[in-house]
Order: C-alpha cells, then structure tokens, then sequence
C-alpha cells in the first residue's frame, strides 16, 4: 500500500539481522522500516532491551513486567552488581512472544491481542 502511494525500493535488514525490512523511497525524501513481526518473529535473535523511566528492565517489547532496578540501585548496588542483574534478567528470559504468536497462528489456535497483557509503547519509550 505504501509503494502504490509512495514509491519504494527493498534495501534490507540492517546488519542482515534487523527486525525491520529497510525500504526507501524512489524520490530520495527518507527511509521506513517495516516489522513484520506476526509473519517473520525474531525472538530468538533480538539483541534489544530497554530501561524504563521508573527503573524497570524489560527484555521484550511485550513484556508484561519488567525487571526492578531502580530498587537495587537505591539500596546501594555497585556496577558489577548492577552488571550482575542485568546479565541473570537477559541470559533467564523467556519472552518469545513474537515466536509464540506465530506458532498459535500457524496452528490454527488464533491470536488475541487483547488477551496478552503488555506494558504500554510510552512507558518503554520504544
């Protein structure tokens, strides 16, 4: 829909493992990308987390909760133990959200965005 309107050219996937298919516009006005992220998940290759204004540590874009740091920090955590959380929160996560959403779609089990609790885009700043 986009290309009818406003010419595109396919110009990849940053570092051949971006979840965004890069387009850009014939006209040279910008660039977009596109997550296809309920036909192509990619779980198992994201590299991405963010740290919330209130101190929490999310994995995943649809993360339900995240991970209490503002806590450690405020009772004294030094970097390594900072480094520490961080690195139990990352390697223990379990968030396959994207994946799970394919495979539910794949075999005829359906999707409910409504029924999948998530932490909202403006308070993960994404």
């Amino acid at each position: 829909m986009v290309n009818a309107a406003f010419p595109v050219r396919e110009i990849g996937r940053a570092n051949g493992s971006a979840p965004a298919v890069d387009y850009e516009f014939l006209d040279g006005a910008g660039e977009i990308g596109i997550i296809g992220s309920v036909t192509e998940p990619f779980c198992s290759s994201c590299t991405r987390i963010r740290l919330t204004a209130d101190g929490k540590l999310v994995t995943c874009l649809f993360s339900e909760t995240g991970f209490d740091l503002k806590t450690l920090m405020r009772s004294g955590a030094d970097d390594a133990q900072l480094r520490a959380a961080i690195q139990t929160a990352w390697l223990g996560r379990t968030d396959r959200y994207s994946d799970i959403r394919w495979e539910n779609l794949k075999s005829g089990q359906g999707y409910q965005p409504r029924d999948h609790k998530k932490i909202e885009m403006i308070t993960l700043g994404g």
